[in-house]
């Protein structure tokens, strides 16, 4: 018979383990806060930051609330080694509070950064 992997036997019977590992997740996405320093620097001006709050609320409602409609239907599973641990209605602590908001005010905070360097750039020409 094959061995089970996810368990180990012992004198007792199977003895069900878990592998907890670093949630890698969160140093995947340091980088971007590293970048996203001098961009906001270079932004921080021009950007409309009622505009890019109303932006990131309704980001946040639409994307968790498809998240949790996936999360429902089996659609998304985690791993829970590769999560933060804390969960909101079973999706993971780092899903709305990292994936939901950065990226878009990434790239809001990324196109003012790179309007405001060329409109500097035709004001040198």
């Amino acid at each position: 018979m094959p061995e089970d992997k996810g368990h180990l036997s012992g004198p007792d019977g199977p003895k069900f383990t878990t592998t907890r590992r670093f949630p890698f997740t969160v140093l995947l996405a340091a980088p971007f806060f590293f970048i996203i320093i001098p961009l906001y620097r270079a932004a921080r001006r021009s950007v409309d930051w009622a505009a890019a709050a109303a932006m990131i609320l309704t980001f946040e409602a639409l994307m968790f609330a498809a998240e949790f409609f996936s999360v429902g239907r089996g659609h998304w599973v985690w791993n829970p080694d590769r999560i933060v641990g804390p969960t909101i209605f079973g999706i993971p602590l780092e899903e709305p509070l990292l994936y939901y908001w950065f990226p878009p005010l990434f790239v809001v905070v990324l196109m003012h950064a790179l309007k405001n360097w060329l409109d500097g750039r035709k004001g040198e020409g």
